[in-house]
């Protein structure tokens, strides 16, 4: 089964200003709580599935850093991120993201201004997603469809991919002019 995600968040509604945001999703967040934090779940050399291995142009067998955190606003979960890297970006300037705990992989990503954002991709995630799965392992209480985002940042030759599924919560924070 191939794995389709949209050029535009077409029937987003609500997600829509969160999802086609192409600042730092990081900086957004900390401007709509009182307290952002970055809850680490997973870090493990994985091979990738096929579809996320062309989308980082590498061979499936090829194994990626993968990271999955929960970004959480005033204790609450409100985005589910998974991220990939693969072992041979772990060099030169980015052989920290795989040692990042609970600091967060966007502020470290664009804190650099030689990176380089790809286009942004949508897609309205099914229980049987395998990101969807992921997320629910450790999101128990998740139920229904859930809207996601994904995006290639390059520097230079070197390319992580960050996904990030936007939980109903998300939709419930208030605007907090710091």
């Amino acid at each position: 089964m191939r794995d389709r995600w949209l050029k535009r968040a077409v029937g987003a509604r609500h997600y829509r200003p969160w999802l086609t945001e192409r600042g730092s999703l990081t900086r957004r967040l900390q401007q709509h709580s009182r307290q952002f934090a970055v809850q680490p779940l997973h870090l493990a050399r994985k091979k990738p599935p096929l579809a996320e291995a062309q989308l980082l142009q590498v061979l499936p067998r090829q194994h990626t850093l993968q990271r999955d955190v929960i970004l959480r606003c005033d204790g609450e979960a409100v985005v589910f991120a998974h991220s990939l890297l693969p072992q041979q970006a772990m060099r030169g300037t980015w052989r920290g993201l795989g040692r990042l705990g609970s600091h967060s992989l966007g502020s470290a990503l664009f804190a650099d201004p030689r990176m380089c954002r790809g286009a942004l991709q949508y897609k309205k995630l099914s229980p049987q997603h395998f990101l969807y799965r992921l997320a629910v392992a450790h999101i128990p209480a998740m139920r229904g469809p859930i809207w996601a985002r994904r995006s290639v940042f390059r520097l230079g030759r070197k390319a992580v991919l960050v996904s990030e599924l936007f939980l109903p919560s998300v939709l419930k924070l208030p605007l907090i002019n710091k």
